[in-house]
């Protein structure tokens, strides 16, 4: 936006030049006069207030990261996990399980709008739910155990991922104070990995109710924070299986178990790319089968999930509170302190 305005007044600088006795005249003389010496002057004044700003935020930010205290924040928020802060960085790294994964959280561009203890929390929600995704879906998927977060003002909107990379705009928190769990929705499309190919997906959205699917189940703190600001729809507001996310919740929850895991059966086909988007009554089929929903059609058990009390219970909760829906169903359960 700073650059913008200091084009913006280079113009209107020029304009005015041209309105007075320097302006162009009908015989074609160049234009001559203090208008644009004065435009430039102007920009030049803009462009440097720009860096001395820039200059003194990165500076501001460098004495920021290496207070003593900062390291201790994340010490205490992050236990068995290094971390280790540089002037415009926090890279951190541990051993979760079975895998090694790192966090660098990239505030070369952060102008300090989402404040410190809101990016350890966002690193406590970076390896509380990470690692047990990826965990899941690690043997069917290319997605990244080294990740980068990077908090920034930039032309995104909220957040963005792909690759190993997710964006978070710098003021989402700032005007949104809870909403962390925006980005388990971004690091579950890092699980996704490089498939999820539209041309194979029965519905396009699938991609994102998968990502929602993870944000509900995987949501930072049990759903403290989430289930405040965002949840899950009923069957009535989401009311098919294309815009549902709760519907994959209610497989996952109700025919997950022992050795079938009703959403990798579901990752798979949409991963791989293996049916078009026309033929995915043969993936359902592959989905349900060997469980009580084989030979069903996806409509039929469509309207099994319809008709459940699962698909109707407020799943809205205030922070402290548990909301209708886990009240009957402990949805988050089986995930907690696993890997």
């Amino acid at each position: 936006m700073k650059k913008n305005n200091a084009a913006c007044i280079l113009a209107m600088l020029m304009l005015t030049g041209c309105s007075g006795a320097g302006s162009a005249v009908p015989d074609g003389s160049s234009v001559t006069g203090s208008g644009t010496d004065s435009a430039e002057s102007a920009a030049d004044t803009v462009s440097q207030k720009e860096t001395e700003r820039t200059e003194s935020s990165a500076a501001e930010t460098t004495d920021l990261l290496q207070a003593s205290s900062t390291q201790a924040m994340f010490d205490k928020a992050l236990d068995g996990i290094r971390t280790e802060i540089t002037l415009d960085r926090i890279v951190q790294t541990g051993t979760v399980g079975a895998f090694d994964y790192s966090l660098t959280i990239d505030l070369s561009k952060w102008e300090r709008h989402t404040t410190l203890k809101q990016i350890v929390d966002l690193s406590r929600l970076f390896w509380d739910c990470y690692p047990k995704m990826y965990a899941r879906f690690q043997d069917v998927t290319d997605a990244p155990t080294d990740v980068i977060l990077a908090v920034e003002n930039e032309g995104y909107g909220i957040a963005e991922a792909g690759g190993d990379f997710v964006h978070l705009h710098d003021m989402w928190l700032h005007d949104n104070l809870t909403d962390y769990d925006c980005i388990t929705h971004e690091l579950a499309h890092l699980i996704q990995g490089s498939g999820w190919d539209g041309d194979y997906l029965e519905y396009s959205d699938y991609t994102e109710l998968f990502a929602d699917c993870c944000r509900y189940e995987y949501a930072l703190d049990g759903g403290d924070f989430n289930d405040a600001v965002w949840t899950l729809q009923t069957a009535e507001e989401q009311p098919d299986r294309s815009c549902s996310v709760r519907f994959l919740v209610w497989l996952d929850y109700k025919y997950s178990h022992d050795d079938t895991d009703m959403l990798k059966r579901f990752f798979i086909p949409a991963h791989s790319a293996t049916y078009p988007a026309g033929e995915w009554e043969d993936a359902w089929a592959d989905i349900f089968s060997g469980t009580p929903l084989a030979g069903m059609t996806a409509d039929a058990v469509w309207a099994l999930y319809a008709a459940s009390d699962f698909s109707h219970l407020d799943a809205h909760a205030e922070r402290g509170k548990t909301s209708q829906l886990l009240r009957y169903y402990d949805v988050r359960g089986r995930f907690r302190n696993t890997e």
